[in-house]
């Protein structure tokens, strides 16, 4: 079967692999333009697209894949299926009817809750018990189209926006090249008209830690957006980045750190209830560090203070 994979992203990375080395033929791959990033702003492929370079995979990223001469273009490939993963461009009808099989999505969330851009944040900053990934056909309407496979997955008390990710990128690629071997004889499934939810993109506005909120809802935010973009505060004037945490089930100043006779090294940040831990912390041009690294370089008594 000819495939075409649309992908952007790091998540996208394991299914790329397994489809390479599938029995059926990738025959290209399209991803985002090159962006400036990184010092001194140069432009760089995304992930994906460097990946299918040191393949000798056909690469195409246009700046809008919705225009004619685009969709002629990818006409021209004669797929039998597309993959999207990650690809960051919302598809047109007149695209989606292209492939002789159409496109499926392979998105991370139990749909039909946290359709949309940022689903793992969502169900992480949520609190959710569990979340997982989806294969689905699709549609027009946003992550709306009839599920193919659905597998659960329980998260974990620490898990961060990276480790969630990773896992269910992995797992969901193994789903995806399961349902493209039994594509003839797996029923679909409609989505439920109940429950759906939709995970926005994060905004800027939503990184900036509020140690006026509860701990665990602190402690969620951390995680969610933890190792990107990151959730943030200011300290002795400087803004750094904490990226990993833990609740704890303490009292004090909100927005000050709680000293600990017993741990002087250690890092605690009373909240409007409870506390959190801050165990990596990140300031901006630098690496992470630990918080007791990070304490021993500065003398810190009140971390940050609350809007």
């Amino acid at each position: 079967m000819r495939i075409i994979l649309f992908a952007s992203s790091e998540f996208s990375l394991p299914l790329l692999d397994i489809l390479y080395n599938s029995n059926h033929q990738l025959s290209a791959i399209y991803t985002q333009p090159p962006s400036k990033s990184g010092r001194g702003m140069r432009l760089r492929d995304s992930v994906v697209g460097i990946k299918a370079k040191k393949l000798n995979i056909q690469l195409f990223y246009p700046s809008n894949i919705n225009n004619e001469m685009e969709i002629n273009k990818f006409k021209s490939l004669n797929p039998d299926i597309a993959i999207v993963s990650a690809y960051g461009q919302i598809l047109s009808s007149n695209l989606l009817k292209v492939p002789k099989f159409g496109f499926l999505n392979l998105h991370p969330s139990l749909l039909p809750r946290w359709r949309g851009a940022a689903p793992i944040e969502r169900a992480l900053m949520a609190g959710d018990a569990e979340t997982g990934i989806c294969t689905i056909k699709m549609v027009r309407e946003l992550d709306s189209g009839p599920i193919l496979a659905k597998e659960r997955f329980v998260i974990n008390s620490n898990e961060t926006n990276t480790s969630l990710s990773h896992k269910l990128s992995e797992i969901g690629a193994n789903q995806l090249l399961k349902v493209i071997n039994n594509l003839e004889f797996i029923t679909v499934i409609p989505q439920k008209s109940d429950g759906i939810t939709y995970a926005s993109k994060i905004q800027k506005s939503e990184t900036r830690i509020n140690w006026n909120l509860s701990g665990k809802v602190v402690d969620r935010l951390i995680r969610s957006l933890s190792e990107k973009p990151g959730a943030w505060c200011i300290v002795n004037g400087s803004r750094v980045k904490i990226l990993k945490s833990k609740y704890v089930n303490l009292e004090g100043k909100i927005g000050h750190n709680i000293i600990s006779l017993a741990n002087k090294s250690c890092l605690t940040i009373a909240c409007g209830e409870g506390a959190v831990e801050i165990m990596i912390i990140q300031k901006e041009g630098k690496k992470p560090i630990s918080a007791s690294e990070f304490l021993s370089l500065i003398h810190i008594s009140e971390p940050t203070r609350p809007y």
